[in-house]
């Protein structure tokens, strides 16, 4: 994912604090402990190419109010599993689909310096688990690494299933 991706830019309304977002999916709430917890996001309406249009929600976790090893799970409905396990250069990337929709829960384990405008390798480490409560998304910040940003920032993405188009690709080749 480059600093130009559609994921980073482009968020106009204004950052919400919450302990839960509603989604077709049921909630998505952080958890820390196995307790809920506050972040704050905010969604914008994003067009595919082939003009099919998704929003795209972004959560955003201030790690400096954590301990470096603390583990956060970004736990998404009623969720089963998920089929797949994507990652590529500077993202990490699972993915569910029923008859309904495809979901895309997306993270990054660079922090990006945007004065040296590069990306700092490795700053976390993410993992997924397929738990009967949901999509669990592991969020691990590295105490080995320094981090310019502490801010770790998740961007959840549902699109409708249609025979016209792969869901999972256009996330894949549009997005990350």
């Amino acid at each position: 994912m480059g600093i130009t991706s559609t994921l980073y830019f482009g968020y106009t309304e204004k950052e919400v604090e919450t302990k839960e977002i509603v989604t077709p999916f049921g909630q998505v709430s952080v958890y820390l402990h196995n307790q809920k917890i506050k972040f704050h996001y905010t969604t914008k309406k994003h067009i595919f190419k082939n003009g099919i249009s998704a929003n795209i929600h972004r959560i955003a976790i201030d790690t400096m109010q954590y301990q470096l090893h603390d583990e956060f799970d970004v736990r998404v409905g009623n969720v089963d599993g998920f089929e797949y396990y994507d990652s590529d250069e500077h993202t990490v990337m699972c993915e569910f689909h029923d008859k309904k929709y495809s979901i895309a829960v997306i993270g990054y384990d660079s922090d990006y310096d945007f004065e040296r405008d590069c990306f700092i390798e490795d700053a976390f480490t993410f993992r997924t688990d397929a738990e009967n409560y949901g999509m669990n998304y592991k969020i691990v910040r590295d105490p080995t690494s320094f981090i310019k940003n502490n801010i770790i920032y998740t961007w959840i993405v549902f699109l409708p299933i249609s025979d016209a188009y792969d869901a999972a690709d256009l996330i894949d080749i549009e997005l990350v």
